[in-house]
């Protein structure tokens, strides 16, 4: 009887975790929601315009991101669904439903351009990179190694070590930032 107790406490508090996790990352989500990613990692200013897609941002090259971008693959056995559009876990439907058979991944994500430019712009601005090494305790050298760090065996329970980084800097910078201004 105490042992099943024990299970069932363990499965509540596994489900409030993944539904807290879900909750997160929508307010993630949320919080990218209108702003161009570069602007958001570079410190650019936010009120001049930043509300276009990544491949329009000129503080991007696009082509070398691009070409980064090649290297994100994630295994389904270690990371479960991932949206390849967005690089969302599939987790809960109100988080990212599921696309359509046949359909076109992009007209249906709700979230294109957004997560992977964001980590890719973590890379390439030295400072937020040097503070993202420091706090995961790695470094990456090239962009190719930090691309497979992301689709590595999450360090954390996150499905994703781009998750990861992301709340990371969604958490301490972004609404450090946002406090402030």
């Amino acid at each position: 009887m105490k042992e099943s107790r024990a299970v069932k406490k363990r499965k509540i508090n596994a489900e409030l975790t993944a539904q807290e996790y879900v909750v997160i990352l929508k307010h993630m989500v949320q919080a990218m929601d209108g702003n161009c990613m570069v602007y958001m990692v570079n410190n650019l200013d936010l009120s001049k315009e930043h509300d276009h897609m990544a491949n329009y941002c000129p503080h991007l090259d696009f082509r070398a991101f691009l070409k980064w971008k090649k290297n994100i693959w994630y295994n389904l056995q270690t990371h479960g669904a991932i949206c390849t559009c967005c690089h969302l876990p599939q987790i809960d439907d109100s988080l990212h439903r599921w696309i359509s058979q046949g359909k076109s991944i992009f007209s249906e994500c709700l979230y294109p351009d957004r997560i992977l430019p964001l980590a890719y712009a973590i890379y390439c601005h030295t400072p937020t990179h040097r503070s993202a090494e420091s706090a995961f305790k790695i470094q990456w050298p090239t962009d190719i190694q930090y691309a497979k760090w992301l689709c590595s065996k999450p360090v954390v329970a996150l499905k994703t070590n781009t998750m990861l980084i992301l709340l990371w800097f969604i958490e301490t910078h972004w609404f450090q930032k946002s406090k402030v201004l």
